[in-house]
């Protein structure tokens, strides 16, 4: 068993199919052996029932004029060619044969009773035997099932040297990708993402190629998005943390007055570091599936209020008007309260930075499928294709926004991915689109309590 399973796949599919033709090639060459040995006997069976009555008539009239067998021997050396028949006398005995060799064997009574009577004045003097009862056949008979034997032979080691070449050439077209497949897997392995399979077939080997295919270049998306987002850390971290030392050092060494005010703007560098590390432990948790959501009814209008009257005031001093349009009808979301306004503070502060000073800004709300659907909308220049293919992205940033304060919030890039996180945990969607009037419009739906 050990030996067989270190063989080579290929191998083994070689010698399933080698074992399972020479099975069938000897039970397909046994059964036709057996029905044409059958077949030949009830042919030769009729051929010669006509015929042995006629025997059996004659040798009754030679009997009833002689009174015994004695002279049949003479009588048959007259004809060339010898009696297909076996004759037996009256105690069983072979007195007449083809096969020298029966002469004067005694027939069994189960042979006896397969052959014809021979009855005179009500007496059964002998028994005509037909060949193939009496264990002999013509020679005739023998050359022509001996030759079929050897046809059978024939043709059932070409029919399984031509199944078994046409198996390796079959199991080559199957092994083949399959072997292609695992090295590229292996590649893989060894961290070189870039390995790709060749398609060569639309059938279900081919589709696994693909889909190979498709699963290696997700892993070097992720991986490119991997260090992709390392880079990005380290860029957004290195920023405040060397204002913060660099504050520090010069307070420490007496360049620096330790006044309020420069005690304030270090501790708006630390608190943007905070931000952005909590930030990251939120998508962290999302990725893993423990972001933490309690649900309830949620009234999006209640909700929506609520922002106006927290941003709606530096909103204003920017210069950037807010407009509302929830229906009253809007039904109710079964959703986390703060994390539904956490999601529309993100939107927010992406809008604001589009909008710019004297800009506007719109949040409306319609039922959609069965869920509530929220759109925040800007009036700003709209999103590139390239924005729009990208804008959930983790720290991603447009040219528009690139000028955007350090400070703001979500301004690491993150806002939009944790948004989209939290919608998605909530059982919605979210998207970017441009208005058709103009500007970006964020759109997210959630299930309806």
């Amino acid at each position: 068993m050990n030996i067989i399973r270190r063989r080579s796949f290929q191998t083994k599919l070689v010698l399933s199919l080698f074992s399972v033709i020479v099975l069938t090639t000897l039970l397909g060459y046994f059964l036709i052996h057996v029905a044409i040995n059958r077949a030949f006997i009830d042919f030769a069976s009729r051929n010669f029932r006509s015929q042995d009555e006629v025997f059996q008539q004659v040798f009754a009239n030679f009997y009833e004029q002689n009174g015994s067998w004695s002279g049949l021997g003479r009588l048959l050396a007259r004809n060339r060619n010898p009696m297909p028949l076996v004759l037996a006398d009256e105690s069983g005995t072979v007195i007449s044969s083809p096969d020298h060799r029966l002469m004067g064997q005694e027939l069994s009574n189960k042979e006896l009773s397969a052959g014809l009577a021979i009855v005179v004045d009500g007496k059964t003097v002998g028994t005509l035997v037909r060949p193939e009862v009496a264990r002999w056949r013509d020679p005739l008979e023998k050359r022509f099932l001996t030759s079929v034997t050897v046809s059978l032979w024939i043709a059932a080691v070409i029919v399984g040297v031509v199944g078994i070449v046409l198996s390796i050439l079959l199991f080559r077209q199957l092994t083949g990708p399959l072997k292609r497949l695992s090295i590229a897997a292996g590649k893989i392995a060894e961290g070189k993402l870039t390995s790709r399979v060749e398609v060569k077939s639309q059938d279900e080997l081919g589709h696994l190629a693909e889909s190979f295919n498709e699963m290696a270049a997700s892993l070097e998306r992720g991986e490119q998005a991997k260090r992709q987002m390392i880079a990005d850390v380290s860029h957004e971290l290195r920023t405040p943390i060397s204002v913060v030392r660099t504050g520090l050092e010069a307070m420490r060494d007496g360049l620096l007055e330790a006044s309020p005010a420069n005690i304030a703007a270090l501790h708006d560098k630390i608190m943007l570091t905070t931000r952005l590390v909590n930030d990251l432990q939120q998508l962290a948790l999302a990725d893993a599936g423990q972001l933490s959501i309690h649900k309830e009814a949620v009234d999006l209008e209640e909700v929506i209020e609520r922002i106006r009257t927290t941003v709606g005031v530096d909103l204003e001093d920017r210069g950037i008007d807010l407009r509302i349009d929830i229906p009253a009808d809007l039904p109710h979301v079964e959703a986390d309260r703060h994390r539904v306004e956490q999601v529309l503070l993100n939107l927010l502060a992406n809008a604001a930075r589009y909008a710019g000073s004297g800009g506007t800004i719109s949040i409306a709300g319609e039922v959609s499928g069965g869920m509530a659907k929220v759109s925040v909308c800007d009036s700003g220049r709209g999103l590139s294709e390239q924005d729009l293919l990208h804008a959930f992205d983790r720290f991603y940033r447009s040219d528009a926004a690139r000028s955007r304060e350090s400070d703001a919030p979500g301004g690491a890039g993150l806002g939009l991915a944790i948004a989209k996180a939290l919608v998605e945990a909530h059982g919605g969607n979210i998207w970017a689109e441009n208005a058709p009037e103009g500007g970006a419009c964020f759109r997210f739906t959630l299930p309806s309590a």
